[in-house]
């Protein structure tokens, strides 16, 4: 649920910024926040799923043990 709020979050805020862009006299500080917004959004999602990893990780190391 928290991925969906911040995929439409990042949606909104990058459309909003290239639609800017459109009628902008200097359009490339708003192609910067869209393009921006998209990579921060992408690299929480690899944390995340870096953390899902290492849990599994460790779960696997301690049945190993058992």
């Amino acid at each position: 649920m928290w991925s969906t709020i911040k995929f439409l979050g990042t949606l909104f805020i990058s459309f909003t910024a290239m639609i800017g862009a459109l009628g902008a006299e200097n359009p490339f500080p708003l192609f910067a926040v869209a393009w921006g917004v998209w990579i921060i959004y992408i690299l929480s999602l690899r944390a995340k799923r870096k953390e899902e990893l290492d849990k599994e990780r460790l779960i696997r190391e301690i049945l190993d043990k058992l």
